[in-house]
């Protein structure tokens, strides 16, 4: 009977786990569904100190199921979207359901957390961060460039791709100078290039030559162009001042500092070291996209705010002119770099850049620059009409 009676116990454990696991996938899913039927206003959203932490380092602006035409033409983007093969349209309903699902700020630092207390703090599962040596975290998404295959050096362009690179950036540069214009291209190294050493061992490189020198050095050798990857800058400057966040995909400003002055030193013969200038402390307790896509803005607040003071410039440095710097991201810190050396600095997203722009603003200058893990895009003919 004594048996039975634990037979009967243990069953009806085994129907109350069943139940409880049922009803938790079950109505999370329904819930989601029904929460996404509701005015906005309803919804369960990102507070606004995430939204902030997001939209500071353009995480949200550059999610590639954002994209839009760049021209604003919106019946080229419909027209573009009827192309889009039916699989592609169901993964793309699946991804923005993911992304709407109820609590999944909350399920997602759960998971992080649990898989973190497990390893004893060597590892986190996330779909977009990676947990490197020294408290760093990395940029692991494949829907938002593919940083971990740049790392890896797996995704080298072709022959035919840098051909093509350097055609549109000569045209553009041709087309530009023609109306006066001077045209510039800068590619800014993912921070796995620069920090590699802090990279997990378990991912491999298969060769330490990223796409994104392979093409400095293809347009370096090919043509006039004056494209700027600024890797050794960095590498020189990093054990005088960290350059990337550590728990951010994105440089701070003194990283920035370093990228513009390599500008500086490639386009005009000038160069200014960071001891040189001032940067002030605004914080010291930062937790960056990384760290908030992972859910663990809690426990890593560790990184220092840095802030260029630009009337610490050299004012030898300075231009008489209007800049247009167009980019993504990255572009935000390295404009307001630009804002202690020319006269005027405008800033714009690649993405929303349209034509119009160049008779808005009347820039003397243009910079074009992209994350390494978007130089592809340099193929885009966006600055000729």
């Amino acid at each position: 009977m004594v048996n039975e009676g634990i037979g009967y116990q243990m069953k009806n454990r085994d129907k109350w786990i069943t139940a409880a696991f049922l009803l938790f996938v079950l109505v999370i899913p329904l819930v989601t569904v029904i929460r996404n039927q509701l005015p906005s206003e309803h919804k369960t959203e990102l507070s606004e100190a995430e939204k902030a932490v997001l939209e500071q380092n353009g995480t949200i602006i550059n999610d590639a199921s954002q994209t839009k035409p760049a021209d604003g033409n919106e019946e080229a983007g419909q027209a573009s979207a009827a192309k889009e093969s039916g699989f592609v349209r169901l993964q793309g309903k699946i991804d923005n359901f993911t992304e709407g699902l109820f609590g999944r700020t909350k399920l997602i630092a759960f998971n992080t957390g649990l898989t973190s207390l497990l390893t004893g703090g060597t590892y986190i599962e996330s779909t977009q961060t990676l947990k490197g040596k020294n408290n760093m975290f990395f940029y692991k998404t494949e829907n938002d460039g593919h940083p971990i295959w740049d790392y890896m050096g797996i995704n080298h362009f072709s022959e035919e791709e840098m051909a093509a690179i350097a055609a549109n950036l000569t045209a553009t540069q041709e087309h530009l100078a023609a109306q006066g214009i001077e045209f510039y291209t800068m590619c800014i190294p993912n921070k796995e290039i620069i920090y590699a050493e802090n990279m997990p061992d378990t991912i491999a490189r298969v060769n330490e030559v990223s796409r994104g020198e392979q093409l400095a050095d293809y347009l370096n050798e090919n043509t006039d162009l004056v494209f700027v990857y600024p890797k050794d800058a960095l590498m020189e400057n990093k054990e005088r001042a960290q350059l990337y966040y550590s728990t951010d995909s994105h440089s701070n400003q003194i990283g920035a500092f370093v990228n513009m002055q390599e500008f500086f030193r490639t386009v005009y013969g000038t160069h200014a070291d960071i001891d040189s200038v001032k940067f002030r402390t605004d914080a010291t307790d930062y937790t960056g996209d990384l760290v908030l896509m992972a859910g663990l803005t809690d426990k890593y607040n560790i990184d220092t705010v840095y802030v260029f003071e630009q009337d610490s410039a050299d004012k030898k440095q300075y231009h008489d002119q209007v800049l247009l710097y167009v980019g993504d991201s990255f572009g935000g810190f390295l404009s307001q770099i630009c804002k202690g050396y020319y006269r005027e600095v405008y800033w714009e997203d690649a993405r929303d850049f349209q034509y119009s722009m160049l008779d808005r603003y009347k820039p003397d200058v243009v910079i074009w620059e992209r994350a390494e893990r978007y130089c592809d895009v340099f193929v885009e003919p966006i600055f000729i009409k």
